[in-house]
């Protein structure tokens, strides 16, 4: 898919009807367009104006919650220089897709009604013109159909890269897995199969409710069990998204209170100060997250050390006995019985009580002991001789874990004194609604603290139930054998459970696939972007089974903990842009890829690379930048680069709607700010 023009007319910002064209046709190669503007001039808005003319959804990933009236597509300026006559609202969408091109439009009017703003569906039309030029006009009812075909709705927010995004992929949290878990969903594309185990669970629990009045009152005992613990799992995971929905709304509040701070100019260098301050604490609390995570992963290898005195006493001590040939014997313990009952030696000679051979023979046995207690000695001295090996090493492994994590906690400390005092330098302003704003957004930070605790808890309990689980299931398999194949009912229950648990494995495998498959293009992705000090480090992005993401270094040791915020940034590009080839079901992205502001915190060398190869991998590449970075600098690396097609500046009209100008990319150097001294 290939997009061409855009047209939008009293769409948003955008009064009147205004364009943007995304190829060059001079240039054929040329697949990249700049959208450059000032945030709120509207650069999303123009992929919104997209996915409503494909899909007619107006709400986007990012809204989350956000009131519908606050949605509307209709332009105000349109509509009160028009209060009593409706609006029309239109975007006109022309793309090429496998040699066919399609013109579509869809249209809405609106209308004021009081305070209120009403919009409704006024036209949705689609011609396809094949290579041979002969346009054919789209039936309305099957337009949707071939515009899934080409673009599956599902997984249409992933070709659009918000800042929003990326930081949520850069914190281990149930946001995290969330979204990550949405993104793989979307691509599995297994709604049959989801019926179907749904189906299928209703028969069993209703079998299960059955069986209660058979014979089988353990089988019936387990599979209730198991029903229970379902139900139990399912209000887990409802739980979990809306401790994550919480968090998504409560942060989405800060960023809108921070937009109402930001218009008092004498604190505007305190507020951006503390965002600063919050994004480097959010950093060193990721970063203390993970250290914690590793160092309890180390629980089980370095308890030894507890006991070092003692696991180097028993091993000196047994080592002593083998070095006397103690153990093991020199000879056997019950071949000494044997002679001393016998009376006479292997040799043939007699033994008697008191002699001197007789002393000899008992000394020898005083100093064996049986085969087995020899065998388990010996099994024990090699097992503490390898423990005992690795004592140092675990020993300055541990230091340095607990080195790095007293370090991290002490930084966090000191920026939270730092933040106190910036927090109370914005509350003792002369601006007393400046105060209460910044009350308030205290209070929602406070409650995201509060619900990711809750959200922690609830994990926990998740995965509680989960092993509960495993074990059910495993005492299921033992019941089944004791069935008798005389009970149709319990046959038929135990037949019902079993498709369940083999429809689950079928989605479990299939999921398991699909993670792995992402993980593989998201690794070959990131060594591509990383620059030469993260690539000597950095190998392999995992999707966990709990769809968290972690990144190996080159020993295959978990290392996201310890990546600067750059490499954060690339790696969650990375994870995108993955799921969006994945999504394309080949190596190049054959769908267009926006970008909003992705090069934030980025080094120069990271930008270059991402510059050079998103152009490579992506068939068409929109960047939606801003002047703080985009600057001379990326504007001249990517003219070099012979990819840059279109460049169009959003500048802000009069009457505060948004003008869409084109202009030379030539011209983007005179326009566009020097760079600045990056991380």
């Amino acid at each position: 898919m290939i997009l061409h023009k855009l047209m939008v007319e009293n769409f948003r910002q955008f009064r009147g009807n205004q364009q943007i064209e995304f190829i060059n046709p001079s240039q054929e190669h040329a697949n990249v367009t700049v959208v450059f503007g000032e945030n709120g001039r509207g650069k999303t808005g123009l992929f919104r104006a997209i996915m409503f003319c494909l899909f007619g959804e107006r709400r986007l990933s990012q809204d989350g919650d956000v009131p519908h009236k606050e949605l509307q597509l209709v332009n105000v300026s349109a509509l009160e220089a028009n209060p009593d006559k409706p609006v029309r609202t239109v975007v006109e969408l022309e793309f090429t897709h496998k040699g066919q091109t399609y013109n579509l439009r869809r249209a809405i009017r609106g209308m004021l009604d009081g305070d209120r703003v009403i919009e409704e569906e006024d036209e949705k039309r689609l011609f396809v013109t094949p290579a041979d030029g002969n346009t054919q006009p789209v039936p309305t009812t099957d337009i949707d159909i071939i515009i899934d075909s080409i673009l599956d709705r599902r997984v249409k927010d992933y070709f659009l890269f918000d800042g929003e995004k990326i930081e949520r992929l850069t914190r281990a949290s149930i946001e995290q897995r969330r979204e990550i878990s949405a993104g793989i969903r979307n691509l599995l594309n297994v709604d049959a199969l989801e019926t179907a185990i749904k189906a299928v669970g209703r028969v069993a629990k209703s079998l299960g409710r059955e069986l209660t009045t058979s014979s089988n009152e353990e089988l019936s005992r387990l599979l209730k069990r198991l029903g229970d613990n379902e139900e139990e799992q399912t209000r887990s995971r409802k739980q979990l998204d809306e401790l994550a929905d919480e968090i998504r709304l409560a942060r989405q509040e800060i960023d809108r209170t921070d937009k109402e701070l930001e218009k008092f100019n004498e604190i505007r260098h305190l507020l951006e100060k503390r965002k600063s301050l919050e994004q480097e604490l959010n950093d060193l609390e990721q970063q203390s997250a993970e250290s914690l995570n590793e160092m309890r992963s180390l629980i089980c290898r370095v308890t030894a050390l507890i006991v070092a005195p003692t696991v180097i006493k028993v091993f000196e001590h047994i080592n002593l006995q083998k070095q006397k040939g103690e153990i093991p014997s020199e000879i056997r313990r019950d071949l000494i019985e044997r002679i001393l009952m016998e009376k006479r030696c292997i040799c043939g000679s007699e033994i008697c009580d008191g002699s001197e051979a007789y002393s000899h023979i008992i000394d020898w046995l005083k100093r064996t002991s049986d085969v087995s207690t020899q065998d388990s000695a010996l099994n024990l001295w090699r097992y503490l001789s390898d423990v005992r090996n690795h004592f140092s090493d675990d020993a300055d492994l541990v230091e340095k874990r607990l080195q790095q994590y007293g370090n991290i906690r002490s930084s966090i400390a000191n920026i939270n004194r730092s933040l106190e005092n910036v927090r109370n330098q914005i509350g003792t302003s002369e601006r007393q609604d400046a105060s209460k704003l910044d009350e308030h957004r205290k209070k929602l930070q406070d409650n995201i603290i509060n619900i990711e605790a809750n959200a922690r808890n609830a994990q926990a309990q998740h995965e509680q139930l989960q092993q509960e689980n495993d074990r059910l299931h495993a005492l299921l398999k033992e019941e089944k054998l004791k069935v008798g194949l005389n009970d149709e009912l319990s046959r038929r229950s135990i037949l019902a459970r079993d498709t369940q648990d083999a429809l689950n494995e079928v989605f479990k495998q299939f999921t398991h696939e699909i993670k792995a498959l992402i993980g593989e293009s998201a690794t070959q992705l990131f060594s591509e972007l990383l620059d030469k000090e993260g690539r000597k480090n950095l190998r392999t992005i995992v999707v966990n089974d709990d769809y968290s993401l972690q990144v190996l270094d080159r020993y295959a040791k978990p290392f996201l903990a310890n990546i600067s915020a750059g490499q954060r940034q690339i790696m969650s590009i990375s994870f995108i842009a993955a799921l969006a080839r994945t999504a394309a079901r080949g190596n190049k992205i054959e769908i267009p890829l926006f970008m909003d502001t992705p090069f934030g915190r980025l080094s120069y060398e990271h930008r270059q690379n991402l510059i050079n190869l998103v152009p490579i991998f992506a068939s068409q590449w929109i960047l939606l930048a801003t002047d703080t970075e985009f600057r001379r600098q990326e504007a001249q690396l990517l003219k070099n680069s012979g990819k840059w097609g279109k460049f169009y500046v959003l500048r802000s009209a009069n009457d505060g709607n948004t003008e869409i100008m084109e202009q030379d990319i030539s011209s983007a150097l005179a326009i566009l700010s020097d760079e600045e001294e990056y991380q």
